[in-house]
């Protein structure tokens, strides 16, 4: 009586040249490299009629095939020019919805197609959502939010601490000091609002209440991108542009968000105010626009709302215009329902985040991966916040991050190769008392090698004041032991005698056992390099002013290039005072494209200021070797 949606994958360019490249008897190393080369986007028609391969694309393939010493594959290789592009769109084979789901009365094959989801137990409609619309079952959207669960654990945190539960559901969303810190960009980990666009856009949005936080939520998404309305509704919210209306008859649709349109709820009111649509009517443009061959399904009201918007006394110029804004709009905006949700939970871990910030960041740490940044930007950011944070400890850890006092204790689940039941088996060991020595941790946990291994590399033994290379020295000696009666493989004078790792040491080995580093930012691997450069801490940045040169550096800590962004290139780098934004336009990018797969790097720029809002235009990105590591 219940099922999974299904979404019908389609052919793009690399999989249709590739799946006719097989199908010709291509080997396997050339198909994929004819993938990578004849990747052309959106692949349809024939390549004489539409140019879906340039000539250069072909002339690269041509020798690809040519140096791979295949005999007799000219005419092969024409048929694939051919038939590859005309592949596109057509279905390739069934995924699964992320959340679409249906419940029946009567029994499910009784009505639809069904199979067998590669999850036991679990079913899949052979229909997708598009299809499943007309059958009048009752049809799902299930959204999974991992920031539900880290706001959960939190307050369970904070009652665990205080005794008291924190009522999110009774906070007012009116709290100015909320609204300071987010004005203030310190967004990190706080739901929707912590991207590297978000931190560009709330230092000039500057949100003051709940209302603000509804349309920043909805202004970062392709479809106001794409329609061009961010920077027309930044300036005129910044008083820099006098607020109007493509037409009167749109000032009631578009008042409240300053002329432009941001929800998608105003395309039904642009559509009925405009062009006098009736509600049903708009509502089918609406579903036309959220469809994924919109830009076809939207044509078909391209001349109907330009003709009876014309009826109305709109200039067919104008109406064309709107329309087409209408268009580019797209699918890809919120509800305002929707967005008004979302921001209900930004709200609440905004406020986590002030008034409880171990308790929140712990949260994020027990239920990574998610959000925007890699949890050693989260353990940096509640650094910069004031909360102390703790290095796995084989006595102290539970499986997941927990608080200690005003303190964040990491995790044994961040430990690279213990797993879950590893992490559980410690925990359990430890029901019987403190461990004795490593003999006796081998014994009672019952690990493999590796696995303590990494927990030694992790600093996980650090409190028993033994150095880290002694207790990887000394575990073929307790695992043996841990089989039978004590006995050391060594007398105690032949065991070699080493020293404790440096700072540098224990932060590399710590990064590269967990992923992350409870003292040192991994910054500080590259400190000296970074210095002798002459980088600028990001700390230091506000002090500059538009259009300084700059030189900043550190972490590579995400990279995005949007496909909204015509080819432009966006770096986030952490350094220990915070994040640097970076803007690489597509020339620059293409030069650094190797360079940026390094994890340290530094970039030549300029700065841009927009406000409170702080990025660095890069003119040059060099890679940042990690030197000798001593000790």
């Amino acid at each position: 009586h219940a099922a999974m949606a299904c979404t019908f994958v389609t052919y793009r360019a690399r999989s249709a040249v590739r799946d006719t490249a097989r199908a010709l008897g291509f080997p396997p190393g050339v198909v994929e490299r004819l993938g990578e080369t004849l990747d052309a986007g959106d692949a349809s028609g024939a390549l004489d009629a539409s140019g879906v391969f340039d000539a250069e694309s072909v002339e690269e393939s041509r020798a690809l095939v040519a140096s791979a010493g295949l005999e007799g594959v000219e005419k092969p290789f024409r048929h694939l020019l051919r038939i590859a592009p005309q592949l596109h769109g057509i279905p390739r084979h069934l995924g699964i919805h992320n959340g679409g789901m249906v419940i029946s009365g009567p029994p499910l094959c009784e009505l639809v197609p069904l199979e067998p989801a590669t999850m036991e137990g679990r079913v899949v409609v052979q229909w997708d959502k598009e299809g499943l619309e007309g059958t009048g079952m009752v049809k799902i959207d299930l959204l999974g939010l991992r920031m539900l669960s880290a706001i959960e654990d939190a307050v369970t945190i904070v009652e665990t601490q205080t005794g008291q539960c924190p009522d999110l559901g009774a906070l007012t969303l009116d709290d100015p000091e909320v609204y300071d810190m987010l004005c203030r960009g310190h967004t990190v980990g706080v739901f929707q609002v912590e991207s590297r666009a978000q931190a560009s856009l709330i230092p000039r949005f500057q949100p003051r209440s709940f209302e603000d936080l509804v349309i920043e939520i909805s202004l970062i998404r392709p479809g106001p991108i794409q329609a061009q309305m961010v920077h027309p509704y930044l300036r005129r919210r910044e008083g820099m542009e006098v607020v109007t209306y493509p037409h009167p008859l749109l000032e009631d649709a578009l008042a409240e968000t300053l002329g432009v349109i941001v929800f998608q709820e105003q395309v039904l009111k642009v559509a009925r105010d405009l062009a006098g649509f009736t509600p049903g009517r708009a509502e089918l443009l609406r579903r036309a626009l959220s469809h994924k061959h919109a830009h076809e399904r939207v044509a078909a009201f391209y001349d109907e709302f330009v003709a009876e918007a014309e009826d109305r006394g709109v200039p067919p110029r104008l109406a064309e215009r709107v329309v087409g804004q209408v268009q580019a709009f797209g699918g890809y905006a919120f509800p305002k329902s929707h967005a008004a949700a979302f921001a209900v939970l930004t709200y609440q871990s905004a406020w986590l985040r002030l008034y409880h910030p171990a308790a929140f960041f712990a949260g994020l740490l027990r239920n990574q991966p998610m959000g925007f940044y890699p949890p050693h930007v989260v353990v940096s950011e509640a650094r910069r916040c004031g909360v102390e944070v703790r290095p796995v400890d084989a006595e102290a850890s539970q499986l997941l991050a927990t608080v200690e006092g005003q303190a964040i204790r990491l995790g044994l689940g961040t430990v690279t190769g213990l797993g879950e039941t590893g992490g559980r088996s410690v925990v359990e060991a430890r029901r019987f008392g403190p461990f004795r020595s490593l003999a006796d941790f081998c014994r009672r946990t019952r690990l493999g090698r590796r696995a303590i291994e990494s927990l030694i590399w992790a600093g996980a033994f650090d409190g028993w004041g033994v150095p880290r290379r002694q207790l990887l020295w000394d575990l073929k000696a307790a695992l043996d032991a841990a089989q039978g009666p004590d006995r050391l493989a060594l007398a105690p004078g032949e065991r070699p005698r080493f020293g404790f790792l440096s700072p540098r040491g224990r932060l590399w080995a710590e990064v590269a056992h967990t992923g992350v580093s409870a003292g040192a930012h991994l910054a500080a691997l590259v400190g000296d390099r970074l210095r002798e450069m002459g980088v600028t801490p990001s700390g230091k940045l506000p002090e500059l002013k538009d259009g300084d040169k700059v030189w900043v550096g550190g972490v590579v800590v995400s990279r995005q290039r949007p496909p909204t962004a015509r080819g432009t290139a966006f770096l986030a780098l952490e350094d220990e005072g915070g994040l640097i934004n970076v803007v690489l336009r597509p020339k620059v990018y293409e030069e650094s494209a190797t360079v940026l797969d390094s994890p340290f790097v530094v970039v030549k720029g300029r700065l841009q200021r927009r406000g409170q809002a702080i990025s660095v235009l890069a003119r040059k990105v060099v890679a940042v070797e990690v030197g000798k590591i001593q000790g």
